[in-house]
């Protein structure tokens, strides 16, 4: 049998506040790849409704890596990879390399449902499923439950049947369409803003089927998911990929609150424990969710109403034309605000009337209003930049680091703090020397250049950066320039973007180059190795 808690411990790990909620039936429904922005984006009636009635949070966090197996077993298990074990999707008890701190007969990392077992053998608890993987993660044999089927439109008929049959304390119903859908169309895109809404439909019906049993009131439903998504992928350390909603509702419960505590996922299984009177196994390091329920002084912070955030029909980035950009909201009781010179909106900014059209390089930020709160505010970074399509490279990156050539640099595509995420340019020792032609005489202000900064993983910022140019294409002239003390006194850790300030100038022709730091430094573990230097964009305004 698991370890468990004292009751000493367990009042320390609570804090002061005395629990004066016992749930009688939580329902916890898990979404697969809902990410904030899609959750906001994506019209959701029903989870709105959930939101008006209970808390939410939109920056609680997944564990690394932000993939489907770790964090589903994170919200159950109430603890992370390092300590359960499940790092990758594929996991079995029969399959791993991290051993599980803690184990049944069978090899299973506790969880929720295995310490009701425990503890409450009375306790009758569902699962409902619609992704084969998701079983192997908990011990079967200690719920009274367990149900697979191929759509979720399946999962929630039997889970309604079931649920409103049997009365069960708990359930956990997992719905992995929107995850499916971001794979095949990315994340953001259309069809996935309507699987959202979908899945919101079927959940529209689900409510309303326990509230013809008259089991919604007094239900505790929890809404979560495991990680967001970048393009058609996930797995990345973007914020977008590990920051998610969070929400729980019922009795209890304080109502269109907003949650300002750090969350985690791994304090789905404390808060389930909590409201149902057991004990956590010491293995776990979730902790309750204090701050959505009234009973806790922690509640008294969280005073803000969920206003959804705007989104714009435009992403940041680099554009090569001029571009309209539409705002939308979900909630239409919103007043909806902007700027157009990087200040943060307030209720005295101009409101948002009809798309808008961005002509030159601008920092729009946008914000919902209701009732004197304000949404997370929208940024969008406009960057107009000169069409490159004539550019050379007089030294060639390293093999491994090659990406798609010179035109990785053009491509209006930056690269993230990865530098293995195919949009970097690696030099091994090497410089960047880098020709471009325009395709006439054209006036520029600007030029920036893209780099990374991983010393750990022997990545260096430039040395020096000269932009030289020309008008016939033999004779240049420096233009602009950047010393080591001046790009080390802008470096920070991961991607790194320095303007050059240049003299304006009309120009044909111009060269970039980018001076490789030469060898790792001293006292560095690769000292006197060749450093690598990896650049990505090169934009000229």
């Amino acid at each position: 049998m698991y370890a468990i808690v004292s009751l000493f411990g367990l009042i320390l790990f609570s804090g002061c506040d005395n629990q004066s909620i016992t749930a009688k039936r939580i329902i916890l429904i898990g979404i697969d790849g809902m990410g904030v922005t899609g959750f906001q984006q994506a019209r959701t009636p029903n989870l709105d409704q959930l939101v008006r009635r209970g808390a939410l949070s939109l920056k609680t966090r997944g564990v690394m890596p932000t993939v489907s197996a770790p964090n589903w077993g994170s919200h159950l298990l109430g603890a992370g990879p390092e300590q359960h074990g499940i790092t990758y999707n594929g996991w079995t008890t029969d399959n791993h390399t991290v051993k599980p701190t803690d184990a049944d007969e069978a090899g299973y990392f506790p969880s929720v449902f295995s310490v009701l077992f425990e503890q409450r053998p009375e306790t009758m608890t569902g699962f409902f499923y619609d992704w084969d993987a998701l079983a192997d993660f908990f011990n079967l044999s200690k719920i009274d439950k367990v149900e697979y089927s191929n759509t979720f439109a399946q999962t929630f008929e039997k889970a309604t049947l079931w649920i409103t049959s049997n009365d069960p304390e708990f359930t956990f119903i997992y719905i992995g369409y929107p995850d499916e859908i971001g794979h095949e169309h990315e994340w953001g895109s259309p069809e996935y803003i309507s699987a959202l809404e979908e899945v919101d439909a079927a959940l529209g019906e689900f409510f309303n089927a326990l509230k013809k049993a008259s089991m919604y009131e007094d239900t505790h439903i929890m809404v979560v998911t495991d990680h967001g998504g970048v393009g058609h992928g996930h797995g990345g350390l973007s914020m977008e990929e590990i920051e998610v909603p969070w929400i729980i509702c019922g009795p209890g419960v304080i109502q269109n609150r907003m949650i300002r505590q750090p969350n985690d996922v791994f304090n789905t299984a404390s808060t389930i424990s909590w409201l149902l009177g057991v004990e956590q196994p010491e293995s776990w390091i979730g902790r309750p969710t204090l701050g959505a329920f009234a009973s806790s002084p922690l509640s008294e912070t969280n005073t803000q109403l969920y206003v959804p955030q705007p989104v714009a029909s435009l992403h940041s980035g680099l554009y090569t034309e001029s571009q309209a950009v539409a705002l939308s909201v979900s909630d239409p009781k919103v007043t909806l605000r902007l700027t157009l010179n990087g200040e943060d909106p307030d209720e005295q900014s101009p409101v948002y009337k009809d798309q808008v059209l961005l002509m030159k390089t601008t920092q729009l930020k946008a914000a919902a209003f209701l009732d004197g709160q304000r949404s997370r505010i929208t940024n969008l970074d406009f960057v107009k930049v000169k069409a490159i399509t004539n550019a050379q490279l007089s030294i060639q990156p390293a093999e491994k680091y090659t990406a798609a050539g010179v035109s990785t640099l053009t491509d209006l595509q930056r690269g993230s703090n990865d530098f293995k995420d195919g949009n970097w340019l690696g030099f091994e020792g090497d410089d960047l020397l880098m020709e471009i032609a325009m395709d006439d005489l054209t006036a520029i202000s600007n030029v920036r250049l893209g780099f990374l900064n991983l010393p750990g993983s022997w990545i260096f910022p430039p040395q020096r950066i000269e932009i030289m140019a020309s008008v016939d294409g033999t004779r240049y002239f420096e233009i602009g320039s950047m010393t080591n003390e001046q790009i080390n006194g802008d470096v920070i850790a991961g991607r790194n973007e320095l303007s050059i300030k240049i003299k304006p100038s009309k120009v044909n022709y111009l060269k970039v180059h980018a001076q490789n730091t030469g060898i790792c430094p001293e006292g560095h573990p690769g000292e006197g190795k060749p450093a690598w230097l990896f650049v990505d964009e090169v934009i000229v305004e």
